[in-house]
């Protein structure tokens, strides 16, 4: 009786086991293993953020390689990471497009979130248009394929390189009457 119920267990335990879903590759590792993300990833580790991607629970809004060869400018002096003025700025591009927690398409459609990226800023996701658009209107970046699930959090691939717009505390110009 004894060796049934301890085989009925380790049973019961594996199929628990093999019924959970197990994302062993975390963000980073997931987006280096697809190939629609290799310049992104070339961007990251050209600007020592391979860190950024591999802790805490988050979501990447990840432009694909078809997103940054379209990058108005070209992204070569992403690429570098030799100049501290163009890392600086790489970076806070990337920080930008990663958010706390983990969202999917499907919880962020039909409505409008702000979310607060790495970069420390805001950023406005809005699930009412088809895409979902992350970021400033004229700036910002629609989702452009199936999100995919990692160990730490969920990327979804967008059509281009969000950019931050921000608000300078400058009142808007009134006219003149």
């Amino acid at each position: 009786m004894m060796k049934r119920t301890g085989l009925f267990l380790a049973a019961v335990a594996i199929s628990a086991l093999s019924a959970a879903p197990a994302f062993a590759a975390n963000i980073y590792e997931t987006l280096k293993g697809n190939p629609q993300f290799s310049t992104l990833t070339k961007i990251i580790e050209a600007n020592d953020l391979k860190f950024r991607y591999t802790e805490g629970n988050i979501t990447v809004f990840a432009p694909t390689d078809e997103a940054l060869a379209n990058q108005p400018g070209g992204v070569d002096d992403m690429l570098t990471g030799d100049n501290p003025s163009n890392k600086e700025n790489a970076r806070a591009l990337l920080l930008y497009s990663i958010v706390s927690g983990r969202h999917t398409p499907a919880s962020l459609s039909g409505k409008v979130t702000e979310a607060t990226t790495l970069q420390r800023g805001k950023v406005t996701i809005d699930g009412t248009q088809s895409p979902i658009h992350y970021g400033h209107s004229q700036f910002g970046a629609n989702v452009s394929g199936e999100a995919i699930e990692a160990s730490n959090g969920i990327i979804i691939p967008i059509d281009a390189l969000p950019i931050p717009v921000f608000d300078d505390g400058t009142p808007a110009a009134q006219p003149i009457q």
